[in-house]
């Protein structure tokens, strides 16, 4: 495995994306949902959706930047749900502009699990609807 890795973990809300990446040990975790916290309450406001999407790809440009600044080995996972192909590029870009090794992992809602969230069902739908996979 390269000294620094990438992950981005895909998936509908309510898979398990946040619990997946509790299991990497020593990795740098970030999200878009972060930022929608406010006083320890997730606020879900569809105006921030945009800008939010890009502080998170700031916050791992961050990230990356001081890994190798620093010369460390480092594991940066963004889990986001990444429905489709385009969103993972700012990331991608990233990752070729530090050089880090880029893997990509797709969570299936398997145990029926509901969004910690409280996303909508429609909305849920709505994400399978449009999840692309290319291999």
């Amino acid at each position: 495995m390269a000294d620094r890795n990438l992950i981005l973990l895909r998936g509908v809300s309510g898979a398990g994306k946040s619990t997946v990446a509790e299991l990497f040990i020593d990795a740098h975790i970030i999200s878009t949902d972060d930022f929608f916290m406010v006083d320890g309450e997730y606020q879900f406001d569809a105006n921030s959706l945009i800008e939010n999407h890009l502080k998170c790809t700031a916050k791992a440009e961050q990230s990356m930047h001081c890994a190798v600044v620093d010369n460390a080995k480092h594991t940066l996972i963004i889990h986001n749900t990444f429905t489709k192909d385009w969103e993972m590029q700012p990331y991608l870009v990233l990752a070729d502009k530090y050089k880090y090794m880029v893997h990509t992992l797709i969570v299936e809602n398997r145990h029926g699990s509901e969004s910690i969230h409280d996303v909508p069902k429609p909305a849920v739908d709505a994400q399978r609807e449009r999840f692309e996979v290319i291999l």
